[in-house]
């Protein structure tokens, strides 16, 4: 079975080549490439300290041919790992660097979504959408699988569209955007009912792509072939990956299978529309719904593929289970929905003007953002509802003038601010100079008493200085660490860990009582953010 290479170049290179001859596609796509590419470069706040500090460091060991695959599922998840690995190995081992391969995705996806967009839609809905979600644009500058799965999820969705014109390379891009999805992040797998949905679509209305579903069964069996005998060779069972990932599950305030019976009918019912409310998606899913109404009355592409993958993939964030053991639903991390905001963004874009001529179908948009409103009020989130409460008179306001301008700017301010936000919450570079400054002081290697999250991430905030990393103690180890103090030691706090990492409250009041009763401050320093102190042993 021989692939025609040229086509293939072609087809999927053609997004950007019609995006730089085609003026109606190629201003908003610069213009959105400025202001990602402008947002990227100023507004990193630093790393999460959490798992974005194992795929730094994974691709790392990757490229220094030090990595091994083993049992922690994160470690076969070489789609996250690798790619961003290979930008820390090109241009050096730095998280705002590295990140810039979520750039890239971001931007590869903005090019297949404006390739695919009809040319009576409006192309500056569709860039305004995509590029002001404040989750989406937050990891931007992060290093996590989920910004990559935006763009495999995207390729999918973009490729099916190609399913009667092009079904051979359709069907390549369709199952090239499953597995690679799937070397990234499980979460694919959400989309994979995308193409069952399609076949019984097309059967019914009599259009079958045969050639395209006959491709697209056979370059899956010889990836799925190629990806179990590699576990089958190494580990000795195929099936290796999926038991990594069910013995992965742990319990935890995230699980819900050993929760009661009213915690688990509260995550199936309400809590998904409270979580898309306060994360801000609750909009995008609301203006979505036009293009669902037009999609009823002439089902076309390329909302009719968009359109089932959004229902796919909300249904299977509301209901999939994350073990195959008992069931247990997906905590509704808002990291995770970001897949949803390019399909979301084409789907509004492709309704816009139906809700201005249909009614009953503004009347529900105003019904259901004044259900968001309201749900913001009760938890008193004021920011959140008169953020929501804007759109109200958008909507219901039939001859604004500059509909769209007004939209762009109420979408735009908050996702700036959130920049501001950020950088206020978090002070990181002051607490990363501050802890370089400390760690390695020549004159001063007396070991640190430190925030936990701080010591899990501390070989990427002192990647070359292993000397300094080792004098970091996590006081979550206090007890195991009293007998072992020398005489006179430090302690670094970093006051983030109230906000992210409330829990460490607890560490940190043992840590002041055994400071009291045991130790006498020597000299003290508090910045914005930090608190450094050293002590002598009583």
């Amino acid at each position: 079975m021989r692939l025609p290479w040229r086509r293939i170049i072609y087809f999927y290179i053609m997004p950007m080549i019609e995006l730089a001859q085609c003026q109606s596609r190629k201003t908003p796509f610069l213009i959105s490439l400025l202001f990602l590419s402008c947002y990227w470069l100023f507004s990193f706040d630093g790393i999460t300290f959490s798992d974005d500090v194992y795929y730094l460091l994974a691709g790392k060991k990757f490229w220094e041919g030090s990595m091994e695959t083993g049992s922690y599922h994160f470690s076969s998840r070489w789609g996250a790992y690798v790619p961003s690995g290979l930008m820390g190995a090109l241009l050096g081992f730095e998280p705002h660097r590295i990140s810039l391969v979520s750039l890239l995705s971001y931007l590869g996806t903005l090019a297949m979504l404006l390739k695919v967009l009809p040319q009576k839609a409006n192309p500056w809905i569709l860039v305004t959408w995509s590029c002001t979600q404040v989750y989406f644009i937050h990891f931007l500058t992060k290093v996590y699988p989920d910004s990559l799965l935006v763009f495999w999820s995207s390729l999918v969705i973009f490729s099916a569209v190609y399913r009667h014109k092009s079904p051979r390379l359709s069907a390549l891009g369709v199952m090239v955007g499953l597995f690679f999805g799937f070397l990234t992040k499980e979460t694919i797998v959400f989309l994979a009912p995308l193409p069952i949905l399609l076949f019984l679509w097309d059967w019914k209305k009599r259009k079958t792509a045969r050639r395209f579903y006959i491709f697209l069964l056979q370059i899956g069996f010889l990836f799925g072939t190629a990806y179990l005998t590699y576990f089958w060779a190494k580990f000795g069972d195929p099936l290796y990956r999926f038991h990594s990932i069910q013995g992965g599950h742990y319990v935890s305030e995230y699980t819900y299978a050993d929760k009661t019976v009213w915690v688990m009918l509260k995550r199936l019912t309400i809590s998904p529309i409270i979580t898309f409310v306060e994360r801000s998606y609750w909009l995008w899913l609301v203006f979505a719904l036009p293009a669902f109404a037009k999609l009823r009355k002439n089902p076309s592409s390329p909302s009719l593929e968009f359109g089932l993958a959004a229902l796919g993939l909300v249904t299977c964030f509301w209901l999939m289970s994350t073990n195959s053991q008992f069931y247990n639903p997906l905590y509704l991390n808002p990291r995770h929905l970001i897949v949803l905001v390019p399909i979301l963004s084409l789907l509004i874009s492709e309704g816009w003007g139906e809700w201005e001529e249909n009614s009953r179908v503004r009347k529900t948009m105003v019904a259901l953002i004044t259900l968001g409103v309201l749900i913001s009020l009760f938890q008193q989130d004021w920011k959140m509802a008169g953020f929501q409460a804007l759109f109200i008179p958008v909507v219901e306001w039939k001859k604004l003038k500059m509909k769209e301008w007004a939209v762009a700017i109420i979408l735009l301010v908050p996702a700036l601010f959130s920049v501001y936000y950020q950088h206020q919450l978090k002070g990181y570079s002051e607490f990363l100079e501050t802890l370089k400054s400390e760690a390695e002081n020549p004159d001063d290697q007396s070991p640190i008493l430190t925030n936990n999250f701080v010591h899990f991430s501390r070989e990427v905030l002192l990647p070359i200085g292993y000397k300094a990393q080792n004098l970091l103690l996590p006081i979550e180890k206090l007890d195991s660490l009293k007998p072992h103090l020398p005489g006179r030691f430090r302690v670094l706090l970093y006051d983030y860990y109230l906000h992210a990492y409330p829990k460490e409250q607890e560490d940190v009041d043992r840590l002041e009582l055994f400071l009291k009763e045991n130790c006498k401050m020597q000299e003290e320093s508090q910045q914005q953010r930090v608190w450094i102190r050293s002590f002598r042993m009583k």
